[in-house]
């Protein structure tokens, strides 16, 4: 099945019940979440090794009481001053449409109300295939578009996670420095990665 084919024509159960796609990429389709993810939510985040290098909001184990909560609170969030654009987003296969991964955003205040922080994860069976990469380049270029008042995107990564590194540099962020010792988790203390990526340097992104 190809692509366009799997992304026009999804399963009867599906073509009425999930929303249609925000961005439709060769490896995945960004969408709105839908209630009906929570199942898949739930089996993909209850994972030991993805919770290891996210903040203590990402439960572990994970249930699909959590997978409801999380689906309710991105579902409402929206970037004050654009009601109509909902920013968090699930990333799906482009054949079965099922959630493989997340990407969203926080917002800041005051001085730094024109910056985003990004957020992401994508299930353990979807690692090493280009997925998280492609999915996160495309959804900084629509962030952008979006919002033509935000000048910068940034992530927090915890020391260690290099895979996390990886999709971020692929996706022409900047390492900035390091909050050391800034990060505490079940008793280990560990430094904080600080990346950065401007308006314009996304816009020389192929």
């Amino acid at each position: 099945m190809s692509l366009t084919e799997a992304t026009a024509n999804p399963p009867p159960s599906q073509e009425n019940s999930f929303p249609p796609p925000v961005l439709t990429l060769s490896k995945c389709i960004l969408r709105p979440i839908h209630p009906m993810d929570a199942p898949a939510i739930q089996r993909a985040c209850n994972s030991p090794v993805m919770a290891k290098y996210m903040s203590y909001r990402f439960p572990s184990p994970y249930t699909i009481e959590d997978a409801h909560r999380w689906i309710g609170i991105a579902s409402s969030f929206r970037v004050p001053g654009s009601p109509d654009i909902l920013p968090s987003l699930v990333i799906c296969d482009p054949a079965t449409n099922e959630v493989v991964g997340s990407i969203g955003i926080k917002t800041k205040e005051d001085v730094e109300e024109f910056s985003f922080e990004i957020g992401y994860w994508i299930r353990e069976a979807s690692w090493g295939k280009g997925i998280m990469t492609e999915a996160c380049r495309a959804y900084c270029k629509w962030l952008f578009e979006m919002y033509p008042k935000v000048n910068r995107l940034e992530a927090d990564v915890f020391e260690g996670n290099y895979a996390s590194v990886k999709v971020l540099e692929r996706c022409g962020f900047v390492h900035e420095g390091t909050k050391r010792k800034a990060g505490t988790k079940h008793g280990r203390v560990f430094d904080i990665w600080v990346y950065g990526l401007l308006r314009e340097e996304c816009e020389l992104l192929n």
